[in-house]
């Protein structure tokens, strides 16, 4: 149950985390709308999630992308169809292991990757835009926390 009263400020940590990251999604899929090259391709919101992992992490296997986003392994491999159709993956084989896939950015993924990171600045700045340098290290340090804790 989310408890915010009025149109005012969540009154608890659930309601207020849900808030954010609904304000998160709005944001960035207000901004995706006006990037033709993602709609012609067929882009999803996890589309943004792989392209990251891939970047932060290339060559990067498929179960290592599902483990990282927390989604289902058929469900990557949807995405990775669009990515690859779209020609911002590549999927080959490791050379260490070849019944793996070792998934990198084409040059258009790194276009795409650095696109990404543009965009999610100024969502950022427009959900964050309030808080200074320091509560947004703050915040960012008390989510990682949150999440890191054992259940």
């Amino acid at each position: 149950m989310f408890i915010v009263h009025g149109h005012g400020p969540p009154t608890d940590i659930f309601s207020g985390v849900f808030l954010v990251a609904r304000e998160l999604r709005r944001q960035m899929s207000e901004l995706m709308a006006t990037e033709e090259w993602a709609i012609e391709a067929g882009f999803r919101p996890p589309c943004l999630g792989v392209i990251a992992v891939v970047a932060h992490h290339q060559p990067v296997s498929q179960r290592e992308i599902s483990d990282a986003l927390g989604l289902d392994a058929s469900d990557v491999v949807g995405v990775m169809d669009v990515l690859e159709s779209a020609g911002i993956v590549e999927r080959r084989r490791d050379p260490h292991d070849r019944r793996r896939h070792a998934v990198v950015l084409t040059e258009e993924g790194e276009a795409a990757a650095q696109r990404f990171l543009d965009l999610r600045a100024e969502v950022e700045e427009r959900v964050f835009g309030g808080l200074n340098a320091n509560e947004r290290r703050q915040l960012t340090d008390l989510l990682a926390r949150a999440v890191s804790q054992p259940a």
